[in-house]
């Protein structure tokens, strides 16, 4: 009763401002301006995989946002899959999500990620995550951050999977990754034991990348899709354009994708990012994601995996160049250490400065050298 009154109240005010703006030649804009907020996006669901669930297209990953108001709109909103982690935040990203969707839980899944490790800090990971959420069971729990075939296929952690599925504490696994993705989907596949793949994929990455979704889809493995608006630059710094509704279009015309989880941090990005669900790519829309394209040539790492592996040192410098994504485009230094502060990466660094030239090769122009310093400098 109450948000009808609310809704008529602003259906007045907007009517009255409308009347009012005739005389200037503005009526109609101030009419729908009124009641645009009071839209709600067409959903759109897919099938995540083989678990079954029934999953809005677009989803929200939580990871940057600190303001609980953003979960509710995208509740009200009507997206039901919300992507967070144990570390995100020191865990009061996690905390935030438990409070904002406590009694809502039966109508939204979430997934959250857990570390590998020896088996009772994985346990005192996933116990901590369900107190944090308020929940007894975690719908999708992923391992954090693979980056080799090896892991994909790790029988221990296998195992433990197989124990928190057993104990209730979660319905479904997975694995996460932002590195080597295509070769990791592929095993994957063939091993059939992972019941989603949490991966960035977005308009930058290659043919490669699109047939091993293609091919874990296939599988039965859920793909939901990170890292959509690759670098999540705001309009102000690519000179007045605006792709992010563009990008999620395109990587929503690939099927094999069940879920986008796009970073938002405030109300306007998760109702800009909702409003996508069911809409069409237009010519428009293509002509923005490839200014984009062009704006994100050789700035930063794009995490289309092309390099990987080209290193003759076996320098991991895919985490650096993802913590350079997050401060440059993300703006995020808290976010960006995160990616690093685990790693080896820093210390293996100093060999990159004992080469005369950088053997690695980036298909989008990216100076690798220059980012890998770039990195040292702000987190060494």
């Amino acid at each position: 009763m109450v948000g009808e009154k609310i809704g008529r109240r602003k259906f007045i005010q907007g009517f009255s401002a409308a009347l009012a703006s005739v005389a200037t030649g503005r009526a109609w804009n101030a009419f729908a301006s009124a009641t645009a907020s009071e839209k709600s996006p067409l959903l759109e669901f897919r099938t995540l995989g083989r678990t079954g669930l029934k999953v809005t297209t677009v989803g929200m990953g939580v990871m940057n946002c600190s303001d609980i108001a953003v979960v509710l709109r995208a509740y009200d909103l009507g997206v039901n899959f919300y992507d967070t982690a144990d570390c995100y935040m020191r865990g009061r990203n996690e905390e935030m999500v438990g409070k904002a969707l406590h009694g809502k839980r039966d109508r939204v899944f979430i997934q959250t990620k857990v570390h590998d490790g020896d088996e009772k800090k994985m346990r005192s990971s996933v116990e901590r995550s369900l107190r944090r959420l308020q929940t007894d069971y975690i719908d999708v729990l992923v391992w954090h951050g693979f980056s080799s075939a090896d892991e994909v296929s790790n029988p221990t952690f296998q195992e433990f999977m197989v124990k928190m599925k057993k104990e209730g504490k979660a319905r479904f696994t997975g694995f996460s990754s932002h590195s080597r993705m295509a070769p990791l989907l592929r095993e994957a596949a063939r091993v059939g034991t992972h019941d989603v793949a949490l991966v960035s994929y977005n308009f930058t990455h290659s043919k490669e990348m699109k047939e091993a979704v293609a091919l874990a889809a296939k599988a039965g493995i859920g793909i939901v899709a990170m890292k959509t608006q690759s670098g999540g630059y705001k309009k102000e710094r690519m000179e007045g354009l605006n792709p992010h509704q563009a990008a999620l279009k395109y990587l929503l015309r690939d099927t094999n994708v069940a879920t986008t989880v796009p970073g938002v941090t405030t109300i306007g990005e998760i109702e800009e990012c909702a409003a996508v669900m069911g809409q069409s790519l237009s010519k428009r829309d293509l002509n923005e994601v490839k200014g984009y394209q062009a704006f994100l040539d050789g700035r930063i790492c794009t995490l289309c995996g092309g390099c990987a592996g080209e290193c003759p040192y076996g320098v991991h410098y895919g985490d650096l160049l993802r913590a350079v994504m997050y401060h440059d485009g993300y703006q995020n230094d808290a976010l960006a250490r995160e990616a690093v502060v685990t790693r080896h990466s820093l210390e293996e660094s100093h060999r990159c400065f004992e080469c005369s030239s950088c053997s690695v090769a980036c298909r989008r122009g990216l100076n690798i050298k220059d980012q890998v310093q770039q990195a040292r400098s702000l987190f060494a």
